[in-house]
């Protein structure tokens, strides 16, 4: 056990071993209901506050975490996990033994993924313990930040009776904003720098980042988008919300209600029958609100050096270096969403793209295999490929080109096998980059693969130190850092060099990137 006295908070209790104090469960923010606009917590400064075990994880799926670590194809051990409605907005502080207040160490702050409707901070893939020890090993501490934000129908319904009743959309995004104003106001007394903070997130959590990059006031000085982006979660307009809206009062009997009873419901329906009875048939996240998220990205304004008015990103001005990279087959991911649809794939995709992109659907078909004879376990992981490189590779080289006349940007490929059982052993995954990096999973590593989750720890904290990683990423000089085959080296970034698809880039260059994305997601929500 370890006792602070935080200037702002009070005493804190937290929990030590292995080099590091970890203060979690700290409540950051207060909910009046589960659709409230979250309000920073206020702390008494007598009595202790105790952080020494997990708090309990926003309203989600029972099993998520069992779900996520099947992904991953490797389980870790956990205990102890709860859930809370309205007390699940928490945060977890991770310390190097021996810091005192105000040392003003870097601090590294992560957003977890799950699609914006799974996720914790408390589960043990995201545990800061051991690459806060490895940042204090090898003369470089740091802090590690990671918190709750509110998921699925809490985190983002919303609909205009839900507005006129004063409930504003994309909680989960104003959650996160929440959380990492809470930072700015409390970490100095932890030993960290408010002023010198990097918000990295994967896949969901990755494009969160990318999101805040939209907020005029600086959340942090650097940023690490991981495996997503909003060029792959793309906000829905207000509009197009109202479905889910209407989707979740038919899932939930309240059709026939007036719109008073129908908010009312919403609001205290236990959180267990909510999740029941909504499960996966609605479709609800981030939407474009004109004050979080302020335009639709595409492509074409992303990867522009200077933001314009019709895509603004405030910070290009105020995020002074970027760190952006992906998994070699991060499509993996979205056989959630097209395994329902694996019979037949390859015919629906050829007619899809012969009829709305009909002038390139005949080398798309040819550059991934997908022909008329294409067994349907060929043609579903060939569409798996296309989905990698159009939502998670292309958008990687949109965003090193639209901040790195602005920013230091840093690219990596991360091209490390997943060795585990599962549908996709062989293949680098979705996820497997942070499996990786916080080094909870290296005793299930071979020798090579742990030197490789090693090393792009260090270089990943020497980011969050503020210093240059490897050799940056420029417009006429980009390169990228290459981890593959138990070794990394930094490597011209060009598919021949990083192990990505060369005809993707030929397709795309002739195509248009957004016009293929925008194909590509009509297929996508059928």
């Amino acid at each position: 056990m370890a006792t602070l006295k935080h200037s702002s908070i009070g005493h804190i209790q937290g929990k030590q071993g292995d080099g590091v104090i970890q203060y979690l469960g700290i409540p950051y923010a207060t909910l009046k209901d589960r659709f409230a606009k979250a309000q920073l917590a206020q702390y008494p400064l007598e009595g202790t506050v105790d952080a020494t075990k997990l708090g309990p994880s926003v309203l989600s799926p029972p099993n998520a975490v069992d779900f996520e670590q099947a992904l991953i194809q490797k389980t870790l051990p956990y205990e102890g996990l709860s859930v809370s409605d309205l007390e699940g907005l928490i945060v977890n502080i991770t310390v190097p033994e021996g810091v005192q207040a105000h040392s003003k160490l870097p601090v590294f702050v992560f957003i977890y993924g799950g699609g914006f409707n799974i996720g914790s901070s408390s589960w043990p893939e995201y545990d800061f313990a051991r690459i806060i020890k490895l940042s204090a090993d090898i003369g470089s501490p740091v802090i590690g930040v990671s918190f709750n934000y509110r998921l699925g129908l809490p985190g983002f319904l919303t609909s205009s009776d839900l507005r006129a009743a004063g409930y504003k959309p994309n909680n989960g995004l104003r959650d996160q904003r929440t959380a990492l104003l809470w930072v700015q106001k409390h970490i100095a007394g932890f030993g960290g720098d408010p002023a010198n903070v990097t918000c990295a997130g994967e896949s969901a959590g990755g494009a969160s980042v990318a999101y805040h990059l939209q907020s005029e006031q600086p959340l942090f000085r650097r940023a690490v988008p991981m495996s997503g982006t909003p060029l792959l979660v793309k906000p829905m307009p207000l509009q197009a919300a109202e479905g889910g809206y209407a989707g979740a009062l038919k899932a939930l009997g309240l059709e026939s209600k007036s719109t008073e009873e129908q908010i009312e419901a919403l609001l205290n329906i236990p959180g267990e029958e909510m999740l029941e009875k909504t499960g996966r048939s609605v479709h609800v996240g981030p939407v474009e609100d004109g004050e979080i998220l302020k335009g639709m990205p595409s492509f074409d304004v992303i990867s522009r050096p200077v933001a314009t008015s019709e895509f603004p990103l405030p910070g290009r001005l105020w995020c002074e270096s970027l760190m952006v990279g992906d998994c070699a087959f991060d499509g993996n991911i979205m056989s959630l969403q097209f395994g329902p649809r694996k019979a037949g794939i390859g015919a629906a995709f050829r007619k899809h793209f012969e009829t709305v992109l009909p002038e390139h659907a005949a080398e798309l078909f040819e550059a991934y295999g997908i022909g008329p004879e294409t067994s349907d376990d060929e043609a579903f992981v060939a569409v798996l490929r296309f989905t990698n490189d159009i939502g998670f590779y292309a958008p990687t080289i949109a965003y090193a080109s639209g901040f790195a006349e602005s920013s230091s940007v840093y690219q990596y490929r991360f091209n490390e096998l997943n060795e585990w059982e599962g549908p996709w052993k062989g293949e680098s995954t979705h996820i497997l980059d942070v499996a990786f990096l916080f080094q909870n999973y290296n005793e299930h590593l071979s020798t090579e693969q742990r030197t490789v989750a090693m090393e792009f720890a260090k270089l990943f904290i020497t980011f969050v130190n503020g210093k240059a990683p490897w050799q940056p990423w420029k417009l006429h000089d980009s390169v990228a850092m290459v981890m593959e085959g138990g070794k990394l080296a930094v490597r011209k970034d060009v598919p021949t060099e990083t192990g990505r698809r060369a005809v993707f880039i030929d397709l795309a260059k002739k195509a248009g990137f957004d016009s293929l994305s925008a194909t590509w997601s009509q297929f996508l929500h059928g």
